[in-house]
């Protein structure tokens, strides 16, 4: 009875309806995605402008750019033209280079996140259609989706907290398992949310640089080990509507933060001696992640290889940040001091602006180079002055500089 009483009230309400994106969101695409265009447009002609081409500047920019272009343009088209149809049997999701539609009778349910309603079909074998929360109406639809449809983030909810609470590797009972998933996630949110304040501070009031590198640098390895003692109640990252706590940010962050410190803090002057250290932690990191992952992971599937990717990333990012920080916060000898004279000044300007000196030969430094410099020592100098120079040889002899004035 129920279910005739929901079919009537669909077949009156929704003989045809269709949505597309939100008429303020349109004017916004329409007036913004033009003018990057120009922009990108500019970018890969700017090479050529040069009464001498810069042909490296060309293929990186050019190929760049065009992609870029390509990218606005599917945009504009895609503004145009998408938008979902719901008819009294079917929905139809309209886009640039398909049409797809589910029968509502084959809606298996449905999946909300930040950006997205997914529909999905009884059938594996039919793609999902995606409709995007910037679509006129989008509360409407949610409410007859929710009205209709079953939603599958609770019901995965339910299923994932229900094989928590029947796996004996976290307990020996049911409640016993209920208070160990509740302990989890006490721990991993403390340790997230000190992960937070830790990169924070470290990121913007470096004042007691060692201690704050120390913690950047110790934070991931505790996650790791939380992480690995869980018998896999922890996760490294987890779906937002997932039960399973996860240490995502304690990883992720402090990771993020010592690698800001070491390209903004310290200028490399030869990197022979990086690459082992770093390697070798890269794939001492991976394997502590990874020598279990047949267990968590599927290897069919698309999303476990970028997994490992990100795996990659992460543990470059930790291992770069916390070798060059460490390598320049804890060396202790005395720096070499140069007085050396500036060539020539630039300012490099897009989402962020950057002041660059070039010095004459000094020291180790053979050559003629380009440094960068913070904004009120740039200002303080000339062309034709002198710009101090600190080089050290650093802990791990990875040797580094920077103009203190």
């Amino acid at each position: 009875m129920e279910q005739l009483k929901k079919k009537a009230c669909f077949d009156n309400l929704y003989m045809r309806k269709e949505y597309r994106i939100a008429k303020g969101w349109e004017i916004f695409i329409w007036i913004c995605l033009p003018l990057l265009m120009i922009l990108f447009l500019y970018l890969g002609i700017m090479p050529y402008l040069e009464e001498k081409v810069n042909v490296t500047l060309a293929i990186i920019l050019t190929p760049f750019a065009l992609g870029l272009e390509f990218l606005l343009i599917l945009g504009l088209i895609d503004t145009k033209k998408n938008k979902l149809i719901i008819e009294k049997e079917r929905i139809i999701s309209v886009g640039v280079f398909k049409t797809k539609s589910l029968l509502i009778k084959n809606i298996k349910g449905f999946k909300v996140d930040k950006n997205y309603l997914f529909y999905f079909s009884k059938n594996e074998n039919e793609k999902k259609i995606k409709v995007s929360r910037y679509v006129g109406g989008f509360g409407e639809l949610l409410s007859w989706s929710q009205q209709f449809f079953d939603d599958l983030d609770v019901e995965e909810f339910k299923n994932d907290e229900q094989k928590i609470l029947e796996n004996r590797a976290y307990g020996m009972t049911p409640k016993e398992r209920a208070d160990n998933l509740l302990k989890a996630k006490k721990t991993t949110k403390i340790i997230n949310v000190i992960s937070w304040m830790v990169a924070l501070s470290t990121w913007f009031f470096p004042k007691y640089y060692q201690i704050q590198i120390i913690l950047c640098g110790m934070l991931p390895i505790i996650g790791l080990i939380i992480f690995k003692s869980s018998k896999g109640l922890i996760r490294l990252d987890e779906k937002p509507n997932s039960p399973y706590p996860n240490i995502h940010s304690t990883l992720i962050i402090p990771s993020l933060t010592l690698l800001i410190r070491a390209l903004t803090d310290f200028q490399i002057l030869d990197y022979s001696g990086l690459w082992v250290p770093v390697s070798t932690l890269v794939l001492v990191i991976g394997y502590i992640i990874m020598n279990d992952a047949y267990v968590h992971y599927n290897f069919k599937k698309g999303s476990t290889y970028l997994t490992l990717l990100g795996v990659f990333m992460l543990g470059s990012s930790y291992a770069y940040g916390l070798i060059i920080t460490t390598n320049g916060a804890f060396e202790e000898a005395d720096p070499l001091v140069y007085d050396v004279g500036i060539l020539s000044k630039r300012i490099s300007k897009g989402k962020t602006t950057s002041y660059y000196l070039e010095l004459e030969k000094w020291g180790p430094q053979n050559e003629i180079d380009e440094v960068s410099v913070s904004k009120n020592i740039y200002n303080s100098k000339e062309v034709g002055d002198k710009a101090v120079v600190y080089f050290n040889t650093g802990l791990y002899k990875i040797p580094y500089f920077f103009v203190i004035q």
